[in-house]
């Protein structure tokens, strides 16, 4: 616990350190000629506004009313599969069968 405790701390007061500093890359991919500039920020680290535009943001109403149509979907490919493959005779039977936990008969 002490370990991890130290990691985060060294997280925290290390990665500050490289904001602002700028190098180039060798062909490797390593960083060499690092130069330290005040309010440099690489643009590879950084989201702008530009790359905001396409982003999609959902509520959590929106996230609930999509997951409560994808239930009731769902629910009634199940509906219709008992109806159809188990030649269960009513809808209420079908929704009963599914609330009682009965499993669709193999065929």
């Amino acid at each position: 616990m002490k370990k991890l405790l130290l990691v985060l701390i060294g997280i925290c007061f290390v990665c500050p350190s490289f904001a602002g500093t700028k190098c180039d890359r060798t062909p490797e991919g390593y960083e060499t000629n690092c130069v330290h500039i005040p309010g440099w920020k690489d643009p590879d680290l950084t989201i702008t506004e530009e790359d905001m535009k396409g982003m999609v943001y959902v509520t959590l109403a929106q996230e609930r009313a999509f997951k409560k149509k994808q239930f009731e979907q769902a629910l009634e490919n199940e509906i219709t599969a008992r109806m159809y493959q188990d030649r269960v005779p009513t809808r209420e039977q079908a929704i009963e069968d599914i609330l009682a936990g009965v499993p669709r008969k193999v065929r």
